[in-house]
């Protein structure tokens, strides 16, 4: 398949969008997904402090939403820029799919004689695709840089496989000014390789007219070098002037007088080859390779030599050249029809480059990232589990160092016992929650220690039952018999003890610190007697049930200072206290 295309206007119609949409490396989808991988790691599994999730999904949120806002910004100024050579590569290889067009060789062709490589019909062109390859035109070597990186986005990531230099000596005036553009070349195409981040084959194609074709030539002879490696001597160079000469030799010796003509002209070709060849090496492939140059040196992978071109006089550089070595002044040769070959057969040895589709390599690229999410999601499972064993440890030691004597303490702790318990029965039920997930999950093996513990608490015995009896409504000043008619301020506290009888009675008598306190105290213990007494009598109660106690005036519960505190301190208590069995 042979195409061409028109050189467009310089401000062309905008390329629809969606037909690169697809192509490339999907660096924006690929923020977005690690995004989400992210903030799914931050949200659901990332140990530590819940508080902090907010601030790390602010900073995730800003950092990609700057990433892809200025990737977007990026794509779309690259297209901008890329709109006129994208439309024209759209209109002649509309027949091309994406697949094919990334496996075509793509040359760029800069250089000497591009409107008579490619204008056809007087009309301008700017690429040509033909014979398995697709050439495109630069008249504007710094124009490399930006065309490579469209040329990358329409070929689905592919770069370039090569560069092109046209050389003709015959449209120069002079070697200074040839040796001038070859370093703006270089310079260019090292400016672009940069760019691509790759290198860019080099190859190097010198028109020039060596000898006046016969009549019904319609190909003109082609002497060159291609290599999938980098040439870096110039013996194969030799090797082709030598096969040039060879190939002389062969029509010498050929007995067909009819041929002498293109004899006489291949003896002619070929010893002008060799010339060329020589002042091509010093003069272009020198200043190409030039390793004193700021510039990366030029690539070599191909060069040739084509018997056709502009017409030739003395004043290009080359013919100076052989005449200053000779002296001896070439004839003027005219120049070839239009137009020129492309130098076809310098790409044939193209280095094959691995490439893999964009979009595979961003799956790959989504797996490493997914590989590192679970990673990190494993960690944090592993993380969160410790912690939950770590609390439900602290929260079970502690309980067991809390003594029985501190309730309130205990019940504390024994709250955060059942919320553990809880939590654990909890999960046991529905299911774990992801953060403790990924096979990290431990804590079922604490339910039944949980169970022990809760089990374990014994709530402490209620207080015992106190009934206060005022000692003046029971007995005369200063004496301890029972006064007749004050048993009935006992009855309350014979109910009491009618209703429990399985606990103790203890009886204790109260004085105020009126007069002797050893007198006080043998009058408090002979009313607690005197009450113990009756109690016995009444409720048929065993004497062994009872105890009795005198504090005198030792326990006082308001002040004695007053006559009111005197009398709430005279009192007789009885007090029910639970039976405590002996331990053997």
């Amino acid at each position: 398949m042979k195409s061409d295309l028109r050189i467009l206007p310089a401000t062309p119609a905008r390329t629809p969008k969606r037909a690169y949409e697809g192509l490339g490396y999907p660096l924006r989808a690929m923020l977005v997904f690690a995004a989400t991988l992210a903030l799914a790691v931050i949200w659901f599994m990332l140990p530590g402090e819940r508080g902090v999730a907010p601030a790390l999904t602010t900073a995730v949120a800003l950092f990609v939403g700057v990433l892809v806002g200025w990737r977007t910004l990026w794509l779309s100024s690259a297209r901008e820029r890329s709109a006129q050579v994208l439309a024209a590569l759209g209109a002649a290889t509309a027949g091309i799919p994406p697949k094919l067009r990334t496996c075509m060789p793509l040359v760029l062709v800069t250089g000497d004689g591009l409107p008579a490589l490619f204008d056809r019909n007087d009309e301008e062109r700017f690429a040509h695709v033909g014979d398995g390859a697709i050439w495109l035109r630069v008249d504007d070597p710094q124009q490399l840089p930006r065309l490579a990186v469209a040329l990358r986005q329409w070929r689905d990531g592919r770069a370039p496989d090569g560069v092109a230099l046209s050389v003709a000596p015959a449209l120069h005036v002079g070697a200074d000014m040839l040796t001038q553009k070859l370093r703006v070349a270089r310079h260019c195409v090292a400016d672009a390789a940069r760019t691509l981040g790759t290198s860019l084959p080099g190859y190097v194609a010198v028109y020039h007219r060596l000898t006046t074709s016969p009549p019904g030539l319609s190909v003109p002879a082609w002497y060159g070098v291609s290599s999938a490696t980098r040439i870096v001597d110039g013996e194969r160079f030799e090797l082709m002037v030598r096969a040039a000469e060879a190939e002389t030799q062969r029509l010498l010796g050929d007995a067909d007088t009819s041929r002498a003509a293109t004899t006489a002209i291949g003896a002619a070709r070929a010893a002008a080859l060799a010339s060329l060849v020589g002042w091509t090496r010093r003069v272009v492939i020198g200043t190409l390779t030039d390793r004193k140059q700021p510039a990366t040196p030029w690539e070599l992978f191909g060069a040739a030599w084509i018997d056709c071109g502009p017409a030739s006089g003395s004043a290009d550089p080359w013919e100076r050249d052989v005449q200053r070595q000779t002296c001896v002044t070439r004839a003027t040769v005219g120049a070839s029809p239009l137009p020129w070959p492309l130098p076809q057969q310098l790409i044939e040895a193209t280095p094959r480059r691995y490439w893999r589709s964009p979009r595979r390599i961003a799956g790959a690229h989504a797996l490493t990232l997914l590989a590192c999410a679970a990673a990190v999601a494993s960690w944090s499972a592993a993380e969160n589990n410790e912690a939950l064993l770590d609390r439900i440890g602290a929260d079970l030691g502690r309980y067991s160092m809390i003594p029985a004597a501190h309730d309130n303490a205990k019940r504390d702790a024994l709250h955060a016992l059942v919320v553990d318990r809880d939590q654990l029965d909890r999960y046991a039920r529905v299911g774990v929650p992801l953060r403790l997930a990924f096979g990290m999950y431990r804590g079922a093996q604490l339910l039944p220690a949980l169970d022990t513990a809760i089990a374990s608490y014994a709530p402490p015995p209620p207080p015992p039952a106190v009934v206060t009896l005022d000692s003046m409504s029971l007995f005369d000043s200063g004496r301890a018999q029972l006064k007749p008619g004050s048993t009935r301020a006992m009855v309350d506290a014979l109910e009491m003890i009618k209703a429990h009888p399985d606990k103790r009675i203890l009886v204790a008598g109260h004085t105020d610190n009126v007069g002797n306190p050893q007198s006080n105290l043998k009058l408090s213990t002979a009313r607690a007697q005197a009450v113990r007494d009756w109690l016995i009598d009444v409720s048929g109660i065993a004497a062994t049930q009872f105890a009795i106690q005198g504090y005198g005036d030792t326990r006082p519960i308001a002040s004695n200072a007053s006559d009111d505190g005197r009398a709430r301190n005279r009192r007789v208590e009885i007090t029910l206290v639970p039976d405590t069995p002996t331990t053997q």
